[in-house]
């Protein structure tokens, strides 16, 4: 009986030290492991839209080809970027009606809740997924609509400060846009 007992507690002990080291092998042959590169370019827009490549760059995963479809009607425009076949990022730069606020936008778009927030001021809120800012267009509207941008980064994240500095270019690059400038009324 004592023989089994530690033949037992031998092979209990054997099993618990295999779970990590199987673990760690299947980390390093995972397609997220550190070997992957970006063999693509980083684009210098979104579908038209000049955003710089280093505000774009963090929110790209590794990849062999990248490729972005746009599509809209007027006064919404949206773009997505995808990279070896699989969206990685979408953005939309949209008109809403007159008063419409920087919250009522921001949570109306997937995957940005309350607790997801991670920076939020007067013309943007920030979460590691998702972005959402007020556009200043200039001159302004004169059916008084509010513009806003979307950034959206699918199947994971990013630091908030990459996420913001990337809505802060979409957003300054779309006041020129035909959602601001009325050119597609």
């Amino acid at each position: 009986m004592q023989v089994r007992h530690s033949h037992f507690l031998l092979s209990r002990v054997v099993g618990l030290l295999a779970v990590p080291a199987v673990g760690l092998a299947m980390t390093a042959c995972s397609p997220g492991a550190s070997s992957a590169k970006r063999e693509y370019a980083v684009p210098s827009s979104l579908c038209g839209t000049p955003v710089p490549a280093s505000a774009l760059e963090p929110l790209l995963p590794a990849g062999k080809k990248i490729s972005s479809r746009k599509s809209g009607s007027p006064g919404y425009a949206r773009c997505q970027v995808s990279v070896d076949g699989q969206l990685v990022l979408s953005s939309i730069i949209e008109r809403w009606q007159p008063r419409t606020t920087l919250s009522n936008v921001a949570f109306g778009t997937y995957g940005l809740t309350a607790a997801s927030i991670k920076m939020e001021a007067q013309r943007f809120i920030v979460s590691e997924s998702a972005a959402v800012e007020r556009v200043d267009c200039n001159p302004k509207r004169k059916d008084a609509a509010e513009v806003f941008t979307v950034i959206r980064k699918h199947h994971d994240s990013v630091d908030a400060a990459a996420m913001e500095k990337a809505i802060a270019e979409f957003a300054d690059a779309a006041s020129t846009s035909a959602e601001c400038t009325e050119k597609d009324t």
